[in-house]
């Protein structure tokens, strides 16, 4: 039997999920497609720190999120293009331009790539509206990392500089 997991990226809703989490269950999370047996699992994305070399077990990711924030953003891109997981709203077509992605297609090409992570930001957009839906998705989902341990896993001298934009700028 294969397992396939579902992974949920969401925000501050709590309708959607939960009613797609209790449907899953319900219909059973064993089926059956082209002759194959399938164990289907539905888990909610927690939202961290990641090196862009670290895989992932979700099959398929369903983003609701990923429109307005930036680091599941990129995430999502990375889990395509390294390690081939399936996107229902597909992240690239939010922005077109920024050093993540080029560097995810870089290592799947097989450059050598310096170990980069992406952080997830202190404060949330620069918007009213989406401030306080960020603000509930970070208490719900952002979990909590020390810096300076990435910073010495990674290794000195190391370069912080944002993910997207050129010339320093953001």
């Amino acid at each position: 039997m294969a397992a396939k997991k579902i992974g949920l990226l969401i925000g501050d809703e709590n309708d959607w999920p939960t009613t797609f989490e209790q449907l899953i269950h319900r219909l059973g999370t064993t089926l059956t497609y082209r002759g194959q047996t399938h164990e289907v699992d539905v888990d909610r994305i927690r939202i961290h720190p990641f090196p862009l070399g670290a895989s992932t077990n979700y099959n398929v990711v369903i983003d609701r999120l990923a429109y307005w924030h930036y680091q599941p953003r990129e995430w999502l891109k990375k889990a395509a293009l390294l390690n081939n997981t399936y996107m229902l709203n597909n992240p690239f077509t939010f922005q077109s331009m920024e050093k993540h992605s080029a560097y995810c297609a870089m290592i799947r090409l097989g450059l050598n790539i310096p170990e980069t992570w992406l952080i997830p930001t202190k404060g949330g957009p620069k918007d009213e509206d989406k401030d306080k839906k960020y603000a509930i998705t970070a208490e719900r989902y952002h979990d909590l990392f020390d810096l300076p341990s990435i910073a010495n896993q990674i290794g000195y001298p190391l370069f912080m500089k944002p993910f997207d934009g050129g010339g320093w700028r953001g």
